[in-house]
């Protein structure tokens, strides 16, 4: 017989195989296995995410339900469920409307009870259940006993179909289902109240109200139910701050992950590609470079010349023609200190990447108190992007100071300087000889700082 460490490793190569994405994904996640939660979910692995299974769930499942649990847990973190569910004020409504968007999503040839609707699931198997619990309170088996007969009944997760007198969409969010099945919800309370328990508004019978006031009245929706999320109360009340650090984690991992499926000519989930492509759209600059470009540089520009043989050589008529193109070169400094966020930072190097796009040579200076790194700009280039990455050099004090110096030594290189920070520091003691502009993110002006200056709103 096989232990739970090899079926698992098993049941996770089989994912990979048939549905390559999620497979991978999983594999970035810690599982462990606990028997104070009944079935599996997501859990909290520091500030990430992990995977909880109890053992005898585990065991009682068959392989095609194996391999649903953990497509259904990993389309979970994939979509964030954990860091937005305290906008919602009702939870067991929340749990079944983020389990309809996800199981529409997991392969439906491995859906458990998929033939059998509430009725007959419940019909089946809900006798074997109360007399389970009841075996248990007359002490007849012991609670070790209960749980090991209670993982022999095959799990039934919440389903889009098991609603259809709701008329709910197909493919849509968290937020369509659960204010739909929060109507639904009201319309059955007033209906219990007016005496019409079972009947829609229009007075007909009603099975998807049923089935809704049930999964509610019984507890299956409820975290530590059948079809609940145990642990996820580990993610409730966490800051903004940590919140937005494991939805970075994620996409890290989303991004990797679809990256290593693309190479191999795999399928990458429509919804996953399309937000993966929302999260590459540029940001809009927040300043017209193209008209400061314009007004404000001139100066010093740098001479390409490029051989091309359809041009004509007035001098040498055997040798190729010679094009002559003049560029504008910017040194622009970016303030890296610790002061400066990582937020503050995204913006600068997107705005850099908006006046590269001008045509405009760019010398990019990394400096805190002294200068870091000093390199050439490439277009597309990002914090924490592999492809056209950038490291962040610095991180201490700040000092104005030495890449003006170097701006001065260089003063016939360069149009203009452009300084990004956030200001907090003195000015500098030596002023600039050329045209200066600072770029300040805090949302303050400093006026005591010489040249130009503009304020970018927090």
């Amino acid at each position: 017989m096989e232990n739970k460490n090899e079926t698992l490793s098993k049941t996770v190569k089989e994912l990979m195989f048939k549905e390559p994405f999620w497979g991978l994904f999983l594999i970035g996640f810690r599982k462990s296995w606990s028997n104070k939660i009944p079935t599996a979910c997501v859990s909290k692995n520091g500030i990430n995410y992990g995977l909880t299974i109890n053992e005898g769930f585990w065991n009682g499942l068959d392989a095609d339900t194996r391999k649903f649990v953990l497509q259904h847990e990993s389309i979970h973190i994939g979509y964030h469920h954990l860091t937005v569910q305290d906008k919602y004020e009702d939870k067991q409504l929340l749990n079944i409307a983020m389990d309809i968007v996800v199981n529409q999503d997991c392969n439906q040839d491995w859906k458990p009870c998929k033939n059998m609707t509430p009725k007959e699931f419940e019909a089946l198997y809900m006798p074997i259940m109360e007399k389970i619990g009841k075996d248990l309170k007359e002490e007849k088996i012991t609670s070790e006993e209960y749980h090991i007969e209670m993982h022999r009944i095959p799990p039934r997760g919440v389903y889009l179909e098991d609603f259809p007198d709701f008329k709910l969409e197909a493919r849509q969010g968290t937020d369509y289902y659960y204010e739909k099945l929060q109507k639904q919800q009201q319309q059955c309370q007033k209906n219990q109240k007016s005496g019409k328990p079972g009947k829609n508004g229009n007075g007909s019978s009603d099975d998807s109200q049923d089935t809704l006031m049930k999964l509610l009245d019984n507890g299956m929706a409820d975290s530590n139910g059948p079809m609940g999320h145990a642990l996820w109360k580990e993610f409730e009340g966490l800051t903004e701050a940590e919140k937005k650090l494991i939805k970075t984690q994620v996409d890290y991992q989303l991004k990797e992950v679809a990256q290593q499926v693309e190479k191999s000519r795999g399928f990458v989930p429509g919804n996953i590609k399309n937000y993966l492509d929302s999260l590459e759209v540029e940001e809009e600059a927040r300043f017209d470079w193209r008209r400061f470009i314009r007004r404000f540089m001139g100066g010093s520009v740098k001479t390409y010349t490029k051989k091309l043989r359809r041009k004509y050589n007035k001098r040498f008529a055997d040798n190729p023609g010679l094009k002559i193109k003049q560029r504008r070169h910017m040194f622009l400094a970016i303030d890296t200190s610790g002061s400066v966020s990582d937020e503050e930072l995204g913006i600068f190097f997107s705005e850099i990447d908006h006046i590269q796009r001008t045509g405009t040579q760019v010398t990019l200076c990394q400096c805190d108190a002294n200068i870091s790194n000093i390199s050439e700009y490439k277009s597309g280039m990002k914090i924490n992007n592999r492809e056209k990455g950038v490291a962040v050099y610095g991180r201490g004090g700040t000092d104005f100071q030495p890449p003006i110096d170097y701006y001065n030594e260089n003063q016939k290189k360069f149009s203009c300087m452009i300084y990004f920070t956030d200001g907090e520091c003195s000015a500098p003691e030596n002023a600039p000889k050329d045209k200066l502009l600072w770029v300040l993110s805090n949302g303050q002006d400093n006026e005591e700082l010489p040249g130009y200056r503009i304020v970018f709103e927090n």
